[in-house]
């Protein structure tokens, strides 16, 4: 999964000499968090947020009639405001990077870039989940199973073996490595059915199945 197969293509962008109150009406026209500031070559220069145009605006306690408020807005720039030093991606990075990205920074979008610095795109945290629910094919009906098994070279190829015996398919597969000393968690999505004693077979080949659910999917 790569940030170009997720990535918005189309931007609203602002550039430095912009006021905040254009900024803000265009991320609220456009339903955005974050606008890239970008130059006449669309090379990036900054970040604009909506908590900067909070911070930027008024508080809610002054006696400023909105529309003074708003005339106040309009004459700060853009590049008085703006973030600076913005943390870019590549469209070949992973969105396994923009995850632990977000997490990092508690950013909530990055522009996309190329070589030069201009701008392709960007990738929000929307983007990433979406990435995440086509990956793990969370949207469909199927049983989850979790499985505790020790570390061991080749315990998942012996898992999965059991539903290719019992010719059940395999929606998707995640493994929470070393969640306790010695063992992780292998959670299988599957297509179960009618085919339940195969969590039986599990548990007879020494398999500790801690958790069954079952979904129905989201429409």
């Amino acid at each position: 999964m790569l940030v170009k197969d997720f990535m918005t293509v189309q931007v609203a962008t602002v550039d430095e000499d912009q006021s905040m109150l254009e900024a803000r009406e265009l991320m609220l026209s456009k339903n955005v968090l974050s606008l890239p500031v970008t130059d006449d070559l669309k090379r990036v220069r900054g970040m604009i947020t909506l908590d900067d145009v909070g911070k930027a605006s008024p508080s809610a306690g002054t006696t400023l009639s909105k529309y003074e408020a708003n005339y106040l807005l309009g004459k700060l720039k853009v590049k008085d405001v703006m973030s600076r030093n913005v943390l870019t991606v590549n469209a070949d990075d992973t969105i396994e990077y923009i995850a632990y990205q977000v997490f990092k920074t508690r950013y909530n979008a990055f522009p996309v870039v190329d070589e030069n610095n201009k701008l392709c795109g960007i990738i929000a945290q929307n983007d990433m989940l979406r990435g995440f629910v086509e990956a793990f094919a969370l949207d469909r009906p199927c049983t989850r199973l979790t499985i505790d098994v020790k570390d061991e070279t080749g315990v998942l190829a012996k898992i999965t073996k059991i539903f290719q015996e019992n010719n059940i398919n395999i929606i998707s597969v995640l493994i929470r490595s070393e969640y306790r000393e010695g063992y992780s968690q292998i959670i299988i999505r599957v297509n179960l059915d009618n085919h339940m004693d195969v969590i039986e077979q599990l548990r007879e080949a020494g398999y500790d199945v801690v958790d069954v659910m079952t979904f129905k999917g989201v429409m």
